[in-house]
């Protein structure tokens, strides 16, 4: 049984219990309790904990609260009424665009608000309201339990293995930028004459190629334990220990990009100046093996002592600047990988263990913000909501449509989750039609004959399945809607006119969505990714210039959080959008160039992630902050300014031979400061950190150069023609 099966089983035995059990026990609007499991299903994420359900609960009676107090202060003026209601709404689900963890939490919060209001009929609201709130906290608990104790996925093992693959990947980087020059294997000029008969192996993977793979899998482990790390007891239990391995894998990583470049500056390797480096290169490696077996030991254990690195002495005192400055440096960081590895085991080998915890200091791990309150798509996305409200109380108002006030709740509701997703509205059509073509013969054919309630549930939990096991997300709201235009109670009343009826509420629903899907706003693919692509390099070329300053004031600071947030966001959308787009109506534009751009922006974007990081560190370090002075850098932020302006007409393209050219002039003036420094003033320390300095700026650079050379091959121009 795979994910994919347990979680259609999971949503179809909910939404069959939500509909059945008020139904054998007599209560009103069943209905209510199976549209809540459905949103829940389709919007929020396929793990469920005790207190993910208790928030949800707390969230849809704060909604009802909220909603029948609007009710009691505004019954008597429906104009007032609705306008205080659509501003709580929008802020309401600015908040849940915002909010980066269940975002069903004030999803239910705004639907109560919405569905507290009975058609304008003031008598009864309070009663109605009352039967909705109970009914939507019924299909919470019911959801809730049902994914708690069905399936309930092992989250230590997900865990483990998702350590285990990113310790792999960083075993690969060590191992193919320490191999020795003698052990690498040279490629071979093509033979001319060769008929293409010899088999030729696979090539070695780059190390930009291991370095990509090695962020993907530090960013995989850490969004899955944040994902988990309040909701998952078996992770809670040893919160310590758990923090305490995120943060030091994090930290390897950190070590291994410092040192990741295709060759030395000083055209030496480690084996020539570190004594025994083939001995410590195997021990490095042989701790990254350990790791895997450190999971199931039952026992912690604290790091066992590791001999310091020993340098030719001798070797060292003859050489230039250059080459000592590698051997630090390289020592440095063999060093410091020995003493991180040696503890990030006995940290491991200390979860789930009784017979103690970890006996030195553990780096702190960066807590996670739970809100972005800096992307656009999310005001944007308010601004939708409050428009779509307003015209389609319009349309009812004028025109009293099929479904009446329904029809404003749910062109709100379905405009405010599907704003700004990587589909095409006409999906919608099709998938709405699509489950009008299965419940109509249903309605018509099977429902009358089903006498008996097992019957019944067989047919809901089919029909449910069928649908999350095909499709996945929100969409899959729009298949669902053909079961709720059967209006299945307790009291069935069959006429095909109340079907009809039902079912151009939600066609006129539908319109509404698409109508978003241009305005106030467009989403089209085509203009989305224009837009963030500028945006990523507007706010990259920022934090790039706001980290030529030595010391930062409380706004430049501010800034820059906010130019970083926004850099890592817009990267993450103009990924998510990219995957899903079509370049069939685009001659010159294919779909493998254009994931090519992507993922060097992605790799880009890590490099000057990794250079923040280590940004503290190195403005403390007396050599760099003296050479920075009179070396600033201007070739990337440059280079970092023409890829976010490049499709205007008044900006040159920069030649990449000369761009290289510039940057190695400022590494000559660098190195020609540094040859009439006196080295023995400054510590070991400080002269490995101004290389590594020097490494990290040269991977910014390479990865600038590669982005725009992938972006040279994309005709963005293309993009910007107007298309419906």
């Amino acid at each position: 049984m795979s994910d994919k099966f347990k979680f259609a089983f999971r949503v179809a035995t909910s939404l069959t219990l939500a509909y059945m059990i008020p139904m054998a026990l007599g209560w009103t609007q069943p209905s209510t309790a199976a549209t809540t499991v459905m949103l829940i299903a389709s919007t929020g994420s396929r793990r469920e904990s005790m207190a993910k359900g208790t928030l949800r609960v707390l969230g849809t009676i704060a909604g009802g609260i909220i909603g029948l107090l609007l009710v009691g202060l505004f019954a008597q003026d429906r104009l007032l009424y609705m306008l205080a209601v659509s501003l709580v709404v929008v802020v309401v689900f600015y908040i849940r665009s915002a909010y980066l963890n269940d975002p069903t939490l004030f999803m239910l919060t705004g639907v109560m608000i919405l569905m507290m209001y009975n058609g304008g009929n003031a008598e009864g609201a309070f009663i109605y309201g009352i039967d909705r709130t109970f009914m939507t906290v019924f299909g919470v608990v019911v959801y809730t339990l049902v994914g708690v104790f069905l399936f309930p996925p092992k989250i230590e093992q997900n865990l483990r293995q998702l350590g285990d693959d990113l310790t792999r990947v960083q075993k690969d980087l060590f191992e193919s930028m320490s191999v020795p020059p003698k052990q690498k294997p040279l490629a071979e000029p093509a033979d001319s004459s060769d008929n293409g008969d010899t088999d030729v192996g696979p090539a070695s993977p780059t190390l930009a190629e291991l370095s990509k793979a090695v962020f993907a899998a530090q960013q995989a482990f850490e969004t899955r334990y944040q994902t988990l790390n309040s909701e998952c007891s078996e992770v809670s239990a040893y919160k310590k220990e758990w923090d305490g391995t995120v943060a030091l894998y994090a930290q390897i990583t950190e070590l291994l990009l410092f040192a990741a470049k295709e060759q030395s500056r000083s055209g030496a390797h480690p084996i020539e100046y570190i004594r025994g480096f083939d001995e410590l290169r195997k021990e490095v490696i042989q701790l990254f093996e350990r790791l895997p077996d450190a999971w199931e030991k039952q026992a912690a254990h604290s790091p066992q002592p590791l001999d310091p690195v020993e340098y030719d002495g001798d070797r060292l005192e003859q050489a230039g600047h250059l080459y000592r400055g590698e051997a630090l440096s390289s020592g440095y960081l063999i060093n410091q990988l020995r003493e991180r590895l040696a503890k990030l085991e006995s940290c491991i080998s200390s979860i789930d263990s009784l017979t103690g915890t970890v006996d030195f200091d553990l780096p702190p791990l960066k807590a996670k913000p739970n809100f972005n309150w800096w992307d656009a798509e999310n005001a944007k996305s308010s601004i939708k909501v409050f428009v779509t409200y307003w015209i389609a109380a319009a349309f009812w108002i004028q025109f009293n449509p099929p479904g009446g006030y329904n029809f404003v709740i749910f062109s709100t509701l379905f405009v405010s989750i599907l704003s700004f997703l990587p589909f095409h509205p006409v999906m919608l059509l099709i998938l709405f039609t699509l489950g009008f073509v299965f419940s109509v013969p249903a309605y018509v054919f099977l429902l009358p004959q089903l006498t008996l309630g097992a019957e019944l549930a067989l047919f809901i939990f089919i029909y449910t399945f069928v649908g999350f096991y095909v499709l996945k997300g929100p969409v899959t709201i729009f298949f669902l809607l053909g079961m709720f235009t059967l209006g299945i109670d307790n009291n069935m009343v069959y006429h095909f006119g109340i079907t009809l009826t039902i079912v151009t509420l939600f066609y006129m629903t539908v319109l509404s969505v698409v109508i978003s899907y241009y305005l106030p706003f467009s989403s089209r693919p085509e203009h989305l990714l224009l837009v963030f692509r500028e945006r990523f390099f507007r706010h990259a070329t920022g934090v790039i210039r706001l980290l030529q300053f030595e010391q930062l004031s409380l706004w430049q600071k501010i800034q820059l959080a906010w130019r970083v947030t926004t850099m890592v966001v817009a990267l993450k959308k103009m990924q998510v959008w990219g995957s899903k787009f079509n370049t069939d109506p685009y001659p010159s534009l294919t779909t493998e160039r254009l994931n090519r751009y992507i993922s060097q922006c992605d790799l880009f974007h890590h490099h000057l992630m990794t250079f923040i990081k280590a940004r503290k560190k190195l403005n403390e370090n007396p050599l760099l902050a003296q050479a920075q002075k009179g070396n600033r850098d201007t070739v990337i932020p440059a280079l970092s300014q023409a890829l976010w302006i490049a499709d205007r007409p008044e900006t040159e393209r920069r030649n990449a031979e000369l761009l290289k050219q510039d940057y190695q002039d400022l590494e000559a003036r660098l190195d020609e400061y540094f040859s009439h420094l006196e080295l023995e003033k400054y510590s070991n320390s400080d002269i490995a950190g101004f290389y590594i300095f020097l490494n990290l700026k040269k991977n910014i650079f390479e990865s600038l150069l590669s982005c725009k050379q992938a972006s040279d091959d994309v005709v963005w121009e293309e993009l910007s023609v107007k298309r419906f």
